[in-house]
């Protein structure tokens, strides 16, 4: 099989001749198709991929397009820092968010008329379909990997109280909020639902047939009761609208996930994606199996595992594939890039091919 077949295999809840491990075109460097052509074909991304790396290549096919908006960016330097200010200037107020060196240091929402704010951006913000950007994708990648559609902003497409919580308010307010119940914070969930369903009916009738929703859910902060009432409505209200079109949904679970275990197992999304054992996350494999036996696991390998020594780090490999089973299963990397990756990537994909 190829690493494509491999993956699909896996994908759609199959044992594979081999068990895949793949890497997001991100951490390639890759943003566009374009970028993703150029890396593949760099000798050290080029060896790599020939010993049986597979590529995950993200498409956004929805743009999204915000009407009387007026949005200002500015860019300063401090040192090594690099600050980006983000203005949105909009009929119901003035919104601002501020990056680090492309990591969040101010985010969008700090008081609750804000939330009306980003409610109006949203409730004026038009879907256009970009389906043409698949085919541009599906050619750069070829038999080597995946193509997996997304929805507008890329990795930015999650669930709307994961968008609040990530993209909106930040992780401090966001809690306080929720906590406090501040009514509007709920205004722009219901705006932001709105959109999200109408999304999935777009997708559901482009191309593709792998959906990721970037959850990056961090249960903690939400808890399993508003994981009840927030997050599983719109997983059952989303999730039949692309199955219905022969589409698959992976949701982006890297951490704890213990305590919502049995709300996991009557989800209907198909494919956890990233999922990864203690300690960044509170399950091993085998429990999830066990929990879960009818999800595909794409699993992340903590970042540590990397710093092992050879014979380690192949027996460490070996024993997650035995834990999980080779049914449904496939490796990525999906969170950083380790730092010895040219060394490390082959060790893998060596204790792979001898499962």
């Amino acid at each position: 099989m190829t690493v494509r077949k491999n993956l699909e295999t896996v994908l759609d809840g199959g044992t594979p001749e081999r068990t895949p491990l793949s890497i997001y075109d991100w951490n390639m460097g890759a943003i566009s198709a374009a970028d993703l052509a150029s890396k593949m074909q760099s000798g050290e991304w080029r060896r790599l991929l020939d010993l049986g790396l597979g590529i995950t290549s993200h498409c956004e096919i929805i743009e999204a397009v915000e009407h009387d908006v007026e949005t200002v960016t500015e860019e300063r330097r401090d040192g090594e820092a690099v600050f980006v200010s983000t203005t949105k200037r909009t009929p119901a107020g003035t919104i601002r968010k501020i990056t680090r060196n492309g990591w969040h240091s101010e985010d969008w929402i700090k008081e609750p008329q804000d939330y009306r704010v980003a409610q109006w951006i949203v409730e004026h913000t038009e879907l256009r379909p970009r389906y043409e950007r698949f085919a541009e994708h599906e050619a750069v990648v070829g038999e080597q990997g995946v193509t997996v559609v997304t929805g507008s902003g890329n990795w930015l497409h999650r669930t709307p109280l994961m968008k609040i919580n990530i993209d909106w308010a930040g992780t401090e307010l966001f809690c306080m909020d929720v906590a406090m119940e501040v009514p509007e914070l709920f205004g722009l969930y219901e705006a932001l639902k709105k959109q999200f369903i109408a999304e999935q009916h777009l997708l559901a009738a482009g191309p593709g047939r792998y959906v990721k929703w970037l959850e990056n859910l961090t249960i903690s902060m939400i808890g399993p009761d508003r994981y009840r009432d927030y997050l599983m409505p719109v997983y059952r209200e989303g999730v039949p609208i692309l199955e219905a079109a022969g589409k698959r949904v992976m949701v982006h679970y890297d951490g704890a996930l213990k305590v919502i275990a049995d709300q996991i197992a009557k989800a209907p999304f198909h494919i956890i994606e990233s999922l990864t054992e203690p300690p960044e996350g509170d399950l091993l494999y085998d429990e999830c199996r066990r929990l879960w036996p009818d999800k595909v696991f794409w699993a992340n390998l903590n970042l540590e595992l990397y710093d092992l020594p050879e014979a380690a780090l192949e027996k460490a490999v070996r024993d997650r594939v035995e834990r999980a089973g080779r049914r449904a299963l496939a490796f990525a990397i999906s969170e950083d890039l380790p730092k010895n990756w040219k060394a490390a990537i082959p060790v893998i994909l060596k204790a792979l091919t001898a499962c």
